[in-house]
């Protein structure tokens, strides 16, 4: 097998079931928090850029659920 720079990720059923459930103030609270660890690490990202993209993974976790199917990360590095 050769590290060709992918990657593939599932998502853990707890993560998912956190997601599914999450309330809109629940998924900020969450991102507010994770901007200020990122930014204390050197690395960033935008509060609007970890809200947006919560919500957005909130969604997907939601109408995978609905459709009893698993939720997956894909990820490549160059």
């Amino acid at each position: 097998m050769a590290n060709d720079g992918f990657a593939v990720f599932a998502v853990p059923e707890p993560l998912v079931t956190a997601l599914v459930s999450a309330r809109t103030d629940q998924l900020r609270a969450t991102a507010v928090a994770w901007a200020e660890f990122v930014s204390e690490t050197d690395d960033e990202i935008s509060l609007d850029s970890a809200v947006h993209l919560l919500e957005g993974l909130s969604a997907l976790a939601r109408s995978r659920a609905e459709k009893g199917l698993s939720l997956y990360c894909w990820y490549f590095a160059p």
